[in-house]
């Protein structure tokens, strides 16, 4: 299991410790991802989002496209069919992992992936920008990355159904943020819980070898 209170814990620790990530453990960043999102997947919301993904450092490595000017070009031509997914998944209100399946959400996934095909930490990223409480993120430094995200979402997603320790899990990541401002209404508590667990093991992992 993934998901336990245990690497939770060790995952909220190597983020406050090891990271060098925001200590309200992006809440204010939330704030501005929404915000940029309001108006639907705009240009406006598409430079916003390159050059947080850019921080993110969501495309980096040796094959390309690996720059920004590149990533913008290959995502300008696949613009308009992100906005139609956008529209159809928001329609009923923000979406949540815990009420939605991979078919729902499947084709923004791979019409994204084609972007940069086989780089689940770029097309994760992108989506969970679309939808943070929806999509998973992972990096190779931090969670490490399975070779099939579909099967990764689905078990994290089977994971969370089974999860007994849901609010107390929700209770140990808002205390341990260090809060600027209220907590958005719509941080993405599931998915983060999701990735910090993630974190924890992996990284106690690594530390008992």
């Amino acid at each position: 299991m993934i998901i336990t209170l245990d690497n939770l814990t060790k995952g909220i620790d190597w983020w406050q410790k090891e990271s060098k990530w925001p200590a309200d453990f992006l809440n204010s960043d939330y704030y501005c991802i929404y915000d940029d999102r309001a108006r639907g997947v705009t240009d406006e919301w598409w430079r916003q989002t390159l050059d947080r993904l850019s921080k993110w450092r969501a495309f980096r490595g040796p094959k390309p496209p690996n720059s920004k000017d590149a990533i913008d070009r290959c995502v300008k031509k696949i613009l308009d069919q992100v906005s139609i997914e956008y529209d159809r998944l928001s329609k009923e209100g923000e979406p949540s992992i815990a009420d939605l399946q991979w078919e729902d959400i499947g084709t923004l996934f791979e019409i994204v992936s084609g972007v940069k095909p086989r780089s689940f930490v770029f097309a994760s990223k992108m989506c969970h920008f679309l939808f943070p409480r929806l999509f998973i993120v992972v990096d190779n430094s931090a969670t490490s990355v399975f070779d099939d995200y579909e099967f990764y979402w689905r078990g994290m997603k089977n994971e969370w159904n089974r999860f007994e320790g849901k609010n107390e899990a929700r209770e140990r990541l808002v205390q341990a943020m260090n809060l600027e401002k209220p907590l958005h209404p719509h941080y993405p508590l599931e998915t983060k819980i999701m990735e910090l667990s993630h974190i924890g093991c992996k990284h106690n992992r690594s530390n008992k070898r």
